[in-house]
C-alpha cells in the first residue's frame, strides 16, 4: 500500500514527471502541492539519466506520465533499495513489465482510461485543496481523456469554457517554454495559480498560435504519405503538436512527426491518431520500437518513440503496413 501518511513527517519526497505536456506538469504540481516534494521534469530521451540522479537521500519517489520500458527496470530496482516507489501512468504497460514491477514492490497506479494527472488527483485528493480538480481537468482535456471514468466526474464541477480556455493557454505555452519556465509553471500550478495569471504563459500561447497558422499552410506540401498515414520531419517546434496538425491539414488517419539528433543519431517520433482510429497506438508503438532497437509507448490515440535514425524509415513503413493489414482485415 502507498503510505501517504509518511508525507506529514518527511520532506524527502521526489517526483519525476514528463516535461513535454500539460499532463506531466500538472502531475508534478499536484504531488508538490500534496507532499511539498521536489520535482524533476524529464523526457524519454534522458529518463534513465534522471533516475540515476535519485540517491538515497530520498525515501519516497513518484514517477508520473512516463511510460515504463525495460530500459528503466534496473534504475527502478536500485531506487527500491532505499525508497518507496510509486508509478502513476496511463500509457500501455505490458503484462510482463507489470509483473516485474509488482515483484519489485513498486506501487502501481495505472489506468488506460484516465490521464496521469487525474490518477494523481484521485490518489492525493484528501491532501489537496478543492481547486486541484481544476488542474486535473486541464490535463484530461489536453490529453483528450475527458470521458475517463474518473475525469468525467471531475470536469463537470467546473465551467467548461473556463477549463478549455486555461487548458489551451497552458498547452500552447508549454510548447514554447524552456526548462526554467516549465519549472516555474509547475511551482505556480502547485499553488493553484491560474495559467492565464502566470507570467509569460499568455504571451507564449499567442506566439504558438501564430506558429500554428504558418504550419497549417506549410505542412500539406512538406509531408509525405503512405496510405492514410502522413509523416513529416521537423527541426524545431513540438512534434506532438505537428503530428496532431497532420490529421487535420492532410486529412490523415495517423500523423507521424519526427526529428533527429544528428550527434546521437537517434530520432524522436510523435504519433497521433484520428478520433475514429480503432488501433491502440501505444501498444503498437511499444512493440515496433523494441523491434527496431528503441523504446516507446503511449495510449490508444497518442504515442511516441525514440529509435536509431538508421531504422527510422523501417519503423514508419512497418507502422504503415501494420495499419494497412488492420484496415484490410476490417474490410473483409
Amino acid at each position: 500500500m502507498i503510505s501517504l501518511s509518511k508525507h506529514s513527517r518527511t520532506s524527502k519526497v521526489m517526483c519525476i514527471s514528463h516535461i513535454k505536456d500539460v499532463d506531466g506538469c500538472v502531475s508534478a504540481a499536484l504531488i508538490r502541492c500534496a507532499t511539498k516534494s521536489r520535482f524533476l521534469l524529464t523526457n524519454y530521451g534522458n529518463i534513465n539519466e534522471c533516475l540515476r540522479n535519485i540517491k538515497s537521500n530520498y525515501d519516497i519517489v513518484y514517477v508520473c506520465d512516463l511510460g515504463v520500458n525495460n530500459t528503466m527496470v534496473e534504475e527502478f530496482s536500485r531506487i527500491r533499495r532505499f525508497a518507496e516507489l510509486t508509478y502513476i501512468d496511463h500509457h500501455y504497460l505490458s503484462d510482463d513489465l507489470f509483473e516485474t514491477l509488482k515483484e519489485m514492490n513498486v506501487n502501481i497506479v495505472h489506468n488506460l482510461q484516465d490521464c496521469a494527472s487525474v490518477l494523481t488527483y484521485k490518489l492525493f485528493q484528501e491532501f489537496l485543496p478543492d481547486e486541484a480538480g481544476l488542474l486535473a481537468s486541464y490535463a484530461a482535456v489536453s490529453d483528450r481523456l475527458e470521458d475517463g471514468s474518473i475525469a468525467k466526474k471531475i470536469i463537470p464541477k467546473y465551467d467548461r469554457d473556463f477549463v478549455l480556455f486555461e487548458t489551451m493557454l497552458l498547452s500552447y505555452a508549454l510548447v514554447k517554454a524552456d526548462i526554467n519556465l516549465k519549472k516555474r509553471i509547475v511551482r505556480c500550478l502547485s499553488k493553484m495559480e491560474y495559467p492565464h495569471k502566470i507570467k509569460d504563459v499568455s504571451k507564449l500561447a499567442l506566439e504558438h498560435a501564430d506558429k500554428i497558422v504558418v504550419l497549417r499552410n506549410e505542412l500539406p506540401s512538406r509531408a509525405s504519405r503512405f496510405g492514410n498515414i502522413v509523416y513529416v520531419e521537423v527541426k524545431e517546434g513540438s512534434p506532438s503538436v505537428i503530428a496532431n496538425l497532420l490529421l487535420d491539414v492532410c486529412d490523415a488517419t495517423i500523423g507521424i512527426c519526427h526529428n533527429t539528433n544528428r550527434e546521437k543519431q537517434v530520432s524522436d517520433i510523435s504519433i497521433r491518431g484520428s478520433a475514429n482510429l480503432t488501433l491502440d497506438l501505444g501498444k503498437i508503438t511499444s512493440q515496433l520500437a523494441e523491434r527496431f532497437e528503441g523504446f516507446g509507448g503511449g495510449h490508444p490515440r497518442a504515442s511516441g518513440a525514440r529509435i536509431p535514425t538508421s531504422r527510422l524509415m523501417e519503423f514508419i513503413y512497418s507502422f504503415g503496413n501494420f495499419f494497412q493489414k488492420s484496415e484490410n482485415s476490417k474490410a473483409s
